[in-house]
């Protein structure tokens, strides 16, 4: 039967009545459904790539192409700490590719396993026995033997070891031991052992530290790092600065790891810390490893610290065993090394939320309930809710972060109504700065005598701040927009017109009334226009959102493209030329 809703609350009304009740005093138990989310995806903004604890790799480079000495950058990251000394012992590598399967070694120079001997180009293998902790070893021609015809039985040995020819930390491949794993075999320093761990075969790289830290600090930042800036301490480039430190941090995260896995020390992946035996070696890094040799980060207590690192902090580290602290350097923004972590931006789609988390039905909201109070929007995220129309989901930003892959815990919700905008500034010509919403006041130039009025604005993502230019050339700085140089004082053959801040952080260009174009910071000067008529005066310029070009337009509708920005038209060939001057490009993307 269908019942009108007029007819509906009499009825209500009526039942109410009978048990003496009101239906102003009626308290329903059921909450209202959830909208849907609005969106077909969710904008996040975030920082950082990893854990954020310990030392930012990054901001490690930047601290150092800043000047600082790798004691100054360990201190920095890892406070409560002092330096101290450890000999050369042996690690226990388990290398994890290969678990669960038979240990198959070879060497171009003579080399045993288990004190049988085997020449050079010969390969081992070693396959469990069945019996606990026996393998039997077989003699093959090479790696590449692949079928049991190709192998004989050559003796029986407990837990064996295969020992290469030399222990030394420079010996060259054809000396080293190669790690059979078809297809993808690879040369290990120190010996190799086939380990039984419960009825599971382990294959255990032995390695003395130095050549295990060797083979880690290239793996975990890149070598070039250690070519770049001007001459610093001990006489190499700055960036050297950042390999001693990855050093130093490595070999104490080892030492903290002695006998973590009962069988080995540590693993060789990122979930302990990357070790590719010596195929990323290179002799810059070497020589880092060489100049910190035996140095480690040690607790008050006198245990080696547990030195965790990540790739970058977005600009604070995430505390815990060591004090969080200010990342200034993880914005670094060099030729050839530029953090693009640092700020970061993912569409992530509602229906892989609802995928991760299908409790909650149809996501219509998600909510962050508490952060660490250290940067940008409170810090990194602990606490969060996934709301949907069937109910919901706790879960910390470290869980969220792993179920949608994100680069890390430190993100806020973008897709607002607000369209992600928080706030905004607005410039006058006299330098007055006016902030709304959540922008905040980073000074300004009211009651300053000006050379020139003040004819653009710039800021980016990146930063918290902004940069005032002036019609000669001048450009001011204010919060952490850095100053990357300006034309002031210089004899300029048009005013300048606009200002286009690079969006991938690395500076800013400045636009002259001729077309003229002025390069700042690390950005580059892609051309500009000459005049050619009251027409072609320049009025504004646009940055590609990648850095790499821009646009510039002129007011009689003519844009000019340089660099990677796309020429797709403009208002100077339409039938009909605009009648009014343009004043703005603006890049679409």
């Amino acid at each position: 039967m269908h019942t009108g809703r007029a007819s509906w609350a009499r009825w209500i009304a009526t039942v109410l009545a009978v048990f003496g009740l009101s239906s102003f005093g009626m308290v329903v138990g059921l909450e209202p459904v959830a909208a849907a989310y609005p969106l077909s995806s969710v904008s996040l903004m975030g920082h950082g790539w990893g854990s954020g604890r310990g030392m930012g790799q990054w901001g490690a480079l930047g601290y150092a192409l800043q000047g600082w000495s790798y004691q100054q950058i360990l201190e920095h990251f890892y406070g409560g700490t002092s330096m101290s000394m450890v000999g050369n012992p042996d690690i226990r590598v388990v290398i994890t590719e290969n678990d669960g399967n038979s240990v198959a070694v070879s060497s171009e120079s003579p080399f045993s396993v288990a004190g049988i001997s085997f020449a050079g180009g010969q390969a081992a293998l070693m396959a469990y026995a069945g019996a606990p902790g026996q393998f039997d070893v077989f003699q093959g021609s090479s790696c590449d033997a692949t079928t049991a015809s190709s192998w004989s039985e050559v003796g029986t040995a407990s837990n064996p070891v295969a020992v290469p020819s030399t222990q030394s930390q420079d010996a060259g491949t054809s000396q080293l031991l190669e790690l059979c794993q078809g297809g993808g075999n690879r040369y290990y320093r120190g010996s190799i052992q086939a380990y039984d761990d419960d009825g599971s075969t382990r294959t255990i790289n032995i390695v003395p530290l130095e050549s295990y830290v060797q083979g880690v600090v290239p793996a975990e930042s890149p070598a070039y790092w250690g070519t770049l800036g001007p001459s610093g301490p001990q006489g190499e480039p700055q960036g050297f600065q950042e390999l001693e430190a990855q050093a130093v941090a490595a070999r104490s995260y080892v030492m903290s790891s002695l006998g973590e896995f009962g069988y080995a020390d540590i693993c060789d992946t990122s979930q302990c810390q990357e070790y590719p035996g010596v195929t990323d070696e290179n002799q810059l890094t070497d020589l880092a490893v060489a100049d910190t040799a035996g140095e480690v980060l040690v607790m008050g207590n006198g245990s080696v610290a547990r030195t965790e690192y990540s790739s970058s902090t977005g600009g604070y580290t995430a505390g815990g065993a060591f004090p969080a602290v200010v990342d200034a350097g993880d914005s670094v923004c060099v030729p050839s090394a530029c953090n693009e972590n640092h700020l970061w931006h993912v569409q992530v789609p509602v229906s892989a939320i609802q995928a991760a988390y299908p409790s909650i039905g149809t996501l219509s909201a998600l909510d962050v309930t508490a952060r660490n109070g250290y940067g940008d929007w409170g810090g990194r995220v602990e606490e969060m809710t996934v709301q949907g129309s069937a109910g919901s989901v706790q879960v910390t930003g470290d869980e969220f972060a792993a179920d949608l892959g994100l680069l890390s815990n430190w993100f806020t919700v973008t897709s607002t109504p607000s369209g992600g905008v928080e706030g905004y500034w607005e410039a006058s010509s006299s330098g007055s700065v006016y902030a709304f919403g959540d922008a905040p006041t980073e000074g300004s130039l009211a009651g300053t005598t000006l050379p020139s009025p003040i004819v653009a604005m710039g800021s980016e993502e990146r930063r918290v701040g902004y940069w005032l230019a002036g019609a000669n050339g001048s450009v001011y700085a204010f919060g952490d927009a850095p100053t990357e140089g300006s034309l002031a004082g210089t004899t300029l053959p048009s005013p300048i017109v606009a200002m286009a801040a690079d969006p991938s952080g690395k500076g800013y260009w400045l636009a002259g009334a001729n077309g003229s174009v002025y390069a700042f910071g690390f950005t580059t000067s892609a051309g500009g226009f000459g005049p050619a008529g009251i027409h072609h005066v320049a009025t504004s310029i646009a940055a590609t959102p990648n850095g790499h070009g821009y646009l510039v337009a002129a007011r009689g509708g003519s844009v000019e493209s340089f660099g990677d920005a796309p020429q797709f038209g403009d208002a100077a060939e339409n039938p009909t030329p605009p009648s009014a001057p343009i004043i703005a490009v603006v890049a679409y993307s």
